[in-house]
């Protein structure tokens, strides 16, 4: 697995374009330049990235023979769309916009409201835009790439599914769980729990629960427990956890399990939720081989 975050770079003006490479090679990124907005979506819907970097004066299409700004915000508000989830107040993908050209001052602030996370005025200054770029990074949750590794892309998740994601973030003794986009705080009773129903998931199987804790002959509250700390990320009437009333429990279909950090999980110091963190780590590591394989063969 690579080390380097992925970067899409929006640029049709060539100099700036390799300036910017430059730049996020010098911050260990891996940046893949495109010149349109047509290309840009098309790679942002086929791989995953770990942040963009649009131009707002780009070309709509790959043969257009003028740039525009419009162009650049349309692409903003259509990428946002795709990656919506957020890490806590933060989008999960950062998108960060070069502009600020006298013309385009007005457009550079209203595209913050279409889902930009910041603004890099031209001309570049490298301290500024090498700044701009750690700062997104580590918002995000996504300080170093490992926690990039395990987030699927748009293609991957099907209409109607909802990306469960555990960065492991911890905050007076509660852990943040992100489904949706909508982010709620688990204690580490609940977080050992939903650990279980993920390995569960990641490993086709569903949980007994004994596993959970309970004994046979009782029924186990932590399930109730659980369902009530992830109702404020769910529609109403909305339950991820089903049963067969005969003592196992699993994750509804819907459920794409997302960004996971198992070292940080690791970290909170339960020797319960260590365990199951590398479950996890062990069950999606050939996945993730898979993608790397698929990237590598073109497909």
């Amino acid at each position: 697995m690579t080390s380097r975050h992925r970067v899409l770079v929006v640029e049709d003006d060539r100099a700036t374009a390799d300036d910017l490479v430059d730049l996020l090679r010098a911050l260990d990124c891996e940046p893949f330049v495109v010149d349109n907005k047509r290309a840009a979506l098309a790679r942002l819907q086929e791989e995953a990235f770990c942040l963009a970097l649009f131009d707002l004066q780009i070309k709509l299409e790959p043969d257009s023979i003028k740039a525009h700004s419009e162009a650049g915000r349309s692409l903003v508000r259509e990428a946002r769309r795709l990656y919506p989830d957020h890490a806590g107040p933060c989008y999960r993908l950062p998108i960060l916009v070069v502009s600020g050209y006298a013309r385009e001052v007005e457009s550079a602030v209203d595209v913050m409201k279409d889902g930009a996370d910041d603004v890099i005025q031209k001309p570049l200054d490298s301290r500024e835009v090498s700044s701009s770029v750690r700062q997104a990074l580590e918002r995000s949750g996504r300080a170093s790439h490992q926690a990039c590794a395990a987030m699927p892309s748009p293609s991957a998740v099907a209409p109607g599914a909802l990306v469960l994601a555990i960065p492991g973030d911890h905050e007076r003794r509660r852990t943040r769980v992100v489904i949706g986009g909508k982010a709620v705080s688990l204690t580490d009773a609940s977080l050992r729990v939903l650990l279980h129903l993920v390995v569960g998931k990641v490993s086709g199987e569903k949980v007994h629960k004994t596993e959970l804790g309970a004994r046979t002959d009782q029924g186990f509250r932590g399930i109730s427990v659980l369902r009530d700390a992830l109702k404020p990320a769910l529609a109403e009437g909305v339950d991820i956890i089903k049963n067969d009333h005969g003592g196992y429990y699993w994750l509804v279909d819907e459920i794409v399990i997302g960004d996971c950090d198992p070292d940080k999980l690791a970290a909170l110091g339960d020797a319960k939720i260590t365990a199951l963190a590398d479950q996890l780590r062990q069950h999606r590591a050939p996945a993730k081989a898979k993608r790397r394989r698929s990237r590598a063969n073109g497909d």
